[in-house]
């Protein structure tokens, strides 16, 4: 998926730029979703603190509450919808 991503700018025509983007745009909330699934289990492990996940995961632990905090607003707001 990197390598497709680094490969974007080689594409001279202008509509197929966009859609090759839209694509990869679509597949990094897919990834953010699943992203978001795993800090939250991780979280829920005995033990675990913001900071302990975030030192697992290389993330500050600021970040890991707000990846958190997103992926639960996501899901309350898919429930109540």
């Amino acid at each position: 998926m990197l390598e497709a991503m680094a490969a974007l700018d080689q594409i001279s025509d202008t509509v197929q730029r966009a859609r090759a983007m839209t694509r990869v745009l679509d597949e990094l909330k897919g990834l953010a979703e699943l992203r978001g699934k795993d800090v939250v289990q991780l979280l829920a492990r005995p033990g675990a603190s913001l900071r302990s996940v975030g030192d697992e995961l290389g993330l500050h632990h600021t970040t890991v509450q707000a990846i958190r905090d997103s992926h639960l607003r996501r899901r309350r707001k898919a429930a109540e919808g």
